[in-house]
């Protein structure tokens, strides 16, 4: 599964998880009950600015290449890229299932990763981003506890890959009607242009 070709870093870049919560309101005396269901899901929205239109005919041929909301793509959080947690993980045990997973394989005896970091479970089309509510701290047999939002889709086997460097999740196009066509573009120089997309799973 290919990386979204951009052709050179977003000028800006939003990316949040979406919880999947529903407020019912009582038209009788405003009391409100919260529903917390499951899936949640990653959106963006990047944009590209001051770019050749040469340059960005690949892109438009990728998000063409799609065919709307049908192809897949991965991409990572430009405003988190983690270069400097280089370390891979490995789900330590099967069976586990929720939003807090066992692993193996850190640097021993530190805090490796902060709350709000982010990390890629798997490869591939089955990979799931996340993002991390508490701190990782790794004991002294480099075994660590990664507890996070949302939870899991499914139970990742033992031995399973966690990325903390430029974890990315699989996404979809928000709609079918993005790609060059809608930039703005002035004397060969694509000005701006925004491209949006969601979770796909």
């Amino acid at each position: 599964m290919e990386h979204l070709p951009l052709p050179k870093p977003p000028k800006s870049c939003i990316f949040r998880l979406v919880p999947n919560s529903q407020v019912h309101v009582s038209k009788a005396n405003n009391a409100s009950e919260v529903y917390d269901l499951e899936g949640a899901y990653w959106e963006f929205e990047l944009e590209l600015t001051n770019v050749r239109e040469d340059d960005a005919l690949a892109l438009d041929a990728f998000l063409a290449k799609l065919r709307g909301q049908v192809g897949k793509f991965t991409l990572h959080d430009y405003r988190r890229p983690q270069t400097n947690l280089t370390a891979t993980a490995t789900i330590n045990g099967a069976n586990q299932d929720g939003n807090l997973l066992n692993v193996r394989g850190m640097p021993v005896n530190q805090t490796y990763a902060p709350a709000g970091s982010r990390i890629q479970i798997g490869l591939g089309e089955t990979a799931e981003l996340k993002v991390l509510t508490e701190d990782v701290v790794v004991n002294s047999h480099g075994h660590a506890e990664l507890i996070f939002e949302s939870p899991v889709r499914s139970i990742p086997g033992d031995s399973t890959p966690v990325y903390f460097n430029n974890p990315y999740g699989v996404f979809r196009l928000a709609d079918n009607k993005q790609g060059l066509a809608d930039a703005q573009v002035k004397d060969g120089l694509v000005t701006s242009w925004k491209i949006k997309g969601r979770e796909a799973f």
